[in-house]
């Protein structure tokens, strides 16, 4: 494999998703063998715990490259956590050309296209053809899929468990701190940053920046709290953008085990770019999923709380753990602003 396959091959990896744009991937080359590792500068944090998000993001960015490698004629044989006792250490990738494939990969077409859309309303309608499109997508990772609410009451429960969980993100003092650290206020409104969340992306209304912009200091968010606050940022932030959207559904994982997070990480990449290829708009919402799973050390005020979040996402989409929510839709344009990322020196050594 030569050093511009490789790139390439990186390339494709750093275009996943992570969590606040955080991108906590490292890779190492041995030859043709990739080791692809969590950052340990930009992981671990509160809702990380257990590195949950960076197994998450681990896994998309490695489904990206190895849809990417087959389009290019390469196959990959993959070992995830090779090493117990290292817990950074993901998986180990053993490239090899692949004389059989016809070197066809629809989703390589859309994995520089893909992106968060945060804005609303959405238009049209999620066709069951659509929904077997997507649901086929996350069932070639085994032990993945789809959940998806079909009845008013079905669907008023899983938003109400989004809601909760997006209200307690403004909430606790530990998550509420953790959730502006990663917005890039300095980048202003209207540039992106090849790191974190660009306040251009985030879609919020002119007239509420200033309002959101103070909502940092953790003074302003503890004294509006006390006026409703958090639960009017949960309806504004989760509640009516999935009640303005077409689609809504879950993925749902066989078990809390770090492979299983990783593999759900594979699916939703997986689900993502075929949706992307449909022309649908994508936001995730994961804080339900993450926080229901119980790792995440929150203020014992919220212990009880967050408990009746997990029982209650579990009521939802049982047998199985609920991983992240994705909003659906068609959107009348591309959004303007997208999340940056940082040079491809900077994820380590390109051999």
């Amino acid at each position: 494999m030569d050093r511009h396959t490789k790139a390439a091959i990186l390339c494709a990896g750093i275009a996943a998703p992570s969590a606040d744009n955080s991108q906590p991937w490292r890779f190492a080359w041995s030859g043709d063998d990739l080791d692809l590792r969590i950052d340990a500068d930009r992981s671990g944090r509160v809702s990380d715990t257990r590195y949950v998000l960076s197994d998450l993001a681990a896994g998309a960015c490695l489904e990206n490259m190895i849809i990417h490698a087959r389009s290019l004629g390469y196959a990959a044989d993959v070992q995830t956590f090779p090493r117990p006792d290292d817990e950074l250490w993901a998986a180990r990738i053993r490239w090899r050309l692949d004389t059989e494939s016809d070197q066809s990969e629809p989703l390589a077409g859309a994995i520089e296209q893909r992106h968060t859309d945060r804005r609303f309303p959405w238009g049209g309608s999620i066709t069951t053809d659509t929904q077997a499109r997507l649901n086929a997508q996350a069932r070639l990772i085994p032990g993945q899929r789809l959940y998806w609410p079909q009845t008013p009451r079905e669907r008023k429960a899983a938003l109400s468990v989004i809601r909760q969980a997006e209200t307690m993100r403004f909430r606790s003092p530990t998550l509420h701190a953790e959730l502006f650290s990663s917005i890039r206020f300095a980048a202003g409104w209207h540039t992106a940053c090849e790191e974190g969340l660009a306040p251009a992306t985030l879609a919020v209304e002119p007239p509420l920046r200033p309002v959101f912009q103070a909502l940092r200091r953790p003074a302003v968010m503890a004294m509006l709290n006390r006026l409703g606050a958090a639960s009017m940022l949960g309806w504004r932030s989760a509640w009516l953008p999935i009640r303005l959207s077409p689609g809504l559904c879950l993925l749902v994982i066989p078990s809390t085990a770090r492979s299983d997070v990783l593999a759900g990480g594979r699916a939703l990449q997986r689900v993502w770019l075929q949706a992307t290829l449909d022309g649908l708009s994508v936001q995730p919402y994961a804080a339900a999923g993450v926080l229901s799973l119980g790792f995440v050390a929150v203020e014992p005020a919220f212990q009880q709380p967050l408990s009746r979040l997990g029982s209650a996402l579990h009521d939802v989409c049982a047998p199985g753990h609920g991983l992240v929510f994705l909003r659906l839709g068609y959107a009348r344009s591309a959004p303007r602003d997208r999340s940056g990322r940082r040079a491809l020196a900077s994820f380590g050594a390109l051999q």
